[in-house]
């Protein structure tokens, strides 16, 4: 018998996706759009290697610390409405990245887009380097975070996404005593795509020069969500100008600064509801004091981001 196990979830909001993946470790999703999320997520764990796939709708913004005692490896399959961001840096399709065990996740997935993090137990990843004479897979090595190997990583990229559709359509295939060794067969494929250190390496990452000003107003919006926002006061309390910052926000979120702001405080109401006591909260109350005034857009826009009317989630 095989020793895998494959599992399947779909996700309507950013909150269930949360708490399921706190539940191997810490972490936090927070959704950037006002659409309504549908996030699938494949799990293959064996002993030595684990698979995640991820195929989301809307864009997320993904942070959190890594497995303890493994190596992780993130692979974009499928490219999404905007770019990949790892830790400010705009990611191209054909990169290995986020492989550096001491950097926690700090990753911007686009909407209709498709990832995969393979997360090798660190002795068999050393195990098949030894192996393999490949000494220069150390810390040297990983402390680079990101490597763009165009050629060689299309191999890597077939292998995961044949899996991806035989865990999804065909998961027997992957019970038979033989699977493991499919599975830990991905070991040795990904060390020699990876190519030697003497081997001349382009890694034309960029960080977008508006970045800065767009994670300012995050966090701006996030300690005034009571307060009063416009356009204009926005790009007044951060000196700047509506062409840099709206231009910032569809390059980084995917969404315009107004909409990320919609959906700040949407999530804003619905923690509230969720804490308070039905019999003493009023959801009109709760929701002008983040700046709703139309009960009924309000609650039509609720209910296309957390699949839920805000009565229900006070319930």
């Amino acid at each position: 018998m095989s020793n895998i196990s494959i599992q399947q979830f779909r996700f309507c909001n950013s909150e269930a996706l949360s708490e399921a993946l706190n539940a191997r470790r810490q972490t936090t999703v927070r959704q950037l759009s006002l659409n309504a999320l549908q996030c699938d997520l494949l799990l293959i764990e064996s002993e030595k290697i684990n698979f995640l796939f991820t195929e989301t709708s809307c864009p997320l913004y993904v942070t959190g610390v890594k497995g303890q005692g493994c190596f992780e490896f993130s692979f974009i399959l499928q490219p999404g409405q905007q770019d990949f961001f790892a830790h400010e840096q705009a990611i191209p399709k054909n990169t290995l990245f986020g492989f550096d065990p001491t950097r926690e996740v700090d990753l911007i997935v686009p909407g209709k887009s498709i990832i995969c993090v393979a997360q090798i137990q660190r002795p068999a990843f050393e195990l098949y380097a030894e192996l393999m004479q490949r000494n220069d897979l150390n810390m040297r090595f990983f402390r680079t975070n990101f490597l763009s190997f165009p050629d060689e990583i299309v191999g890597v990229h077939d292998y995961l996404k044949q899996l991806n559709l035989m865990a999804r359509h065909q998961p027997q295939y992957l019970t038979h005593a033989r699977s493991t060794h499919l599975l830990e067969d991905f070991i040795p494929l990904l060390i020699d795509s990876i190519p030697n250190a003497s081997t001349p390496m382009e890694l034309p990452l960029r960080s977008p020069r508006r970045f800065d000003l767009v994670k300012q107003a995050d966090v701006y919006m996030r300690t005034h969500l009571e307060a009063p926002i416009t356009l204009m006061s926005l790009c007044k309390a951060l000196h700047t100008s509506e062409r840099p910052l709206t231009y910032g926000f569809r390059e980084v979120f995917g969404v315009s600064p107004m909409a990320h702001l919609k959906a700040l405080r949407l999530q804003a109401v619905r923690t509230q509801l969720q804490r308070a006591d039905p019999a003493t909260t009023a959801i009109v109350e709760v929701a002008n004091r983040f700046g709703f005034q139309s009960m009924g857009h309000f609650s039509r826009d609720y209910k296309t981001m957390f699949g839920e009317l805000p009565s229900e989630t006070l319930k």
